[in-house]
């Protein structure tokens, strides 16, 4: 029998967001009345934590896929362990074959700092998602790290000054996947202009669908303003990630089970994972996300909807060292000669 929305318990666990829900049974349909409180408590509180949910990839697609269309993970030199379900974002540490990925491996290494700076899913496309619910299949033991945490967007916004509400009303904001990873790893990208490559463009301020509130969406994305130079722009996107983040806005989330489950409104709230020192080259963290589209009346932002474009990003994220020096000049490699 599926489960009944009265058997639910939500629990604050901040004073602003984020709360905890019991009661949902697994192992049964999710009736059409549960969705609708999950959907109730998510609009309210931007993040939900289901503790224990231990649901498989199959079941995470199908409960993702109630809530809207779902995306699918882009291929940015990855191909992930589970090819056959692009709906499963792989965001683990771990290979193709299931292993843990060793230093050696550069690349991998160096672009998952970007997912450690905060950031809303997908805000690098020109198509948004709203929803994501990020499952821990392994977890790092106690004390190793591994945590998420995340900002409250919302009340972030409504705790601008006036002035600062009026200056980012209409601000739009040129957004870079190649800048996140960079700032991330300076190795990655580096001499590279993010404005020849995939932008999309989204306001620093929108409306709420799920609640009608204002939400501060600007994030570690953000390259530039319109109007304005790199260098400027830069400082007010980070004089506004750090009014953002300040303490009386976030909640650290940690793992506490295998099968611990998570759904975010990428909406409503900013997400980072937190240092992945301690656990990622010796600890297995199994961890896959699920994401559904924003098809809400600011799902497209300031992107044009008949051109839905996928992140493209340079060959190779270290072309900046295999340049090779141009050739001296004829007469200085006479002079070096008659040096010698």
């Amino acid at each position: 029998m599926a489960a009944d929305s009265s058997t639910l318990r939500i629990t604050p666990l901040h004073k602003t967001f984020i709360a905890q829900v019991e009661g949902v049974d697994w192992t049964a349909p999710i009736s059409d009345a549960i969705i609708a409180e999950i959907q109730k408590a998510i609009d309210k509180y931007g993040v939900l934590v289901f503790r224990k949910a231990n649901i498989d990839n199959e079941t995470q697609v199908a409960l993702t896929g109630r809530f809207g269309k779902l995306d699918f993970m882009p291929t940015v030199h990855i191909k992930g362990r589970f090819p056959h379900t692009p709906q499963i974002f792989d965001l683990s540490n771990l290979d193709e074959r299931g292993n843990i990925i060793l230093s050696t491996n550069r690349f991998l290494s160096m672009s998952m700092k970007g997912n450690q700076l905060w950031h809303a899913d997908m805000q690098y496309h020109p198509h948004r998602d709203k929803y994501s619910i990020l499952r821990g299949v392994e977890i790092p033991p106690p004390g190793m790290g591994g945590e998420t945490e995340f900002a409250d967007s919302r009340t972030a916004y409504e705790a601008l000054s006036q002035g600062w509400k009026e200056r980012v009303e209409n601000m739009v904001i040129n957004c870079s996947l190649i800048h996140n990873r960079r700032t991330g790893a300076p190795d990655l990208y580096k001499d590279v202009d993010p404005m020849k490559w995939s932008i999309s463009r989204w306001k620093a301020v929108y409306p709420h669908e799920g609640s009608g509130r204002k939400n501060l969406y600007v994030t570690s994305y953000g390259y530039k303003i319109d109007g304005m130079s790199v260098e400027e722009s830069q400082k007010i996107i980070g004089e506004l990630i750090a009014h953002g983040t300040q303490p009386q806005f976030v909640y650290k989330l940690s793992w506490n089970n295998p099968g611990d489950m998570i759904m975010w409104d990428n909406t409503a709230v900013w997400h980072r994972a937190l240092d992945d020192s301690k656990f990622q080259h010796k600890f297995k963290r199994d961890m896959r996300r699920t994401n559904t589209l924003d098809d809400g009346p600011h799902g497209w932002g300031e992107n044009d909807p008949n051109n839905n474009w996928r992140v493209q990003v340079p060959k190779d994220p270290y072309a900046h060292e295999k340049i090779v020096p141009k050739a001296a000049p004829a007469d200085l490699l006479t002079a070096v000669k008659v040096a010698v």
